[in-house]
């Protein structure tokens, strides 16, 4: 129920702070990294249980950082022309370098765990938490090499194929989110943890239907492409003829 409200929340926010994410995307940044620092200092020195038990499930748990990657990837799944991909768009990379900041927190909080088991008791992690820790290194190498290239200083100085071919991988690093939320959540699941087993199935939902709707939207765009193709070929052999 938390990951529902608070993709919910994140999807109004996306609405309403458009304009000024356009406009002072390193505001928006700062409040990103300031949501890291405040979370790593109630963790050190304290915060009262009432904050951090709403920054534990945004910061600690990833739930934040992984509803604006959603935001930024459903994108891609309406028309050109509607307003949500109007209104989200134009921010994709600002949303993706905020969803970066914030789960950089997630991950050094993580894998430092996970690393210290490993390097001290290595038998102590069982296949799923090992399957899950070498997916989580996978998803930080792509978090690294996907949220540097969404600054357009990096963009502009990188040639346009190149710069689309990797963010393809990014198809890859959605994969990689749902992978892991499976190994991490349905042990709990399993044991009867109704909200992990509440986050496990809205997860599947949304990234289910995301693959659904982004192979629609695909061959739906190849369909209208070739239309114009075979329009285009018509005119000129129109033009031809009234020419001869």
């Amino acid at each position: 129920m938390t990951f529902v409200l608070t993709l919910v929340a994140t999807c109004v926010f996306v609405m309403l702070a458009a304009p000024s994410l356009r406009r002072t995307p390193v505001l928006w940044y700062g409040v990103a990294l300031a949501l890291d620092f405040v979370y790593a200092y109630g963790m050190v020195v304290g915060l009262p249980p009432s904050v951090l038990q709403v920054l534990t499930p945004l910061v600690q748990r990833g739930m934040l950082a992984t509803s604006l990657f959603i935001v930024v990837m459903y994108c891609g799944v309406f028309p050109e022309q509607s307003t949500p991909r109007k209104v989200i768009g134009p921010i994709r990379a600002e949303l993706s370098l905020m969803a970066c900041i914030l789960a950089a927190a997630h991950c050094i909080n993580y894998l430092s765990s996970f690393l210290g088991v490993l390097l001290v008791r290595a038998s102590v992690l069982n296949g799923n938490q090992l399957a899950s820790l070498i997916i989580a290194l996978a998803l930080v190498v792509l978090l690294v090499l996907l949220g540097v290239t969404s600054v357009k200083a990096v963009k502009r100085r990188m040639r346009a194929a190149s710069w689309k071919n990797l963010q393809r991988l990014s198809y890859g690093f959605f994969g990689l989110i749902f992978a892991h939320e499976v190994l991490i959540l349905y042990p709990s699941a399993l044991k009867g943890s109704g909200d992990a087993a509440a986050t496990l199935a809205a997860s599947a939902v949304v990234f289910g239907a995301y693959a659904v709707l982004r192979v629609a939207r695909f061959l739906m765009d190849r369909r209208e492409r070739g239309n114009r193709s075979e329009g285009a070929v018509f005119e000129e052999e129109v033009a031809h003829v009234c020419a001869g």
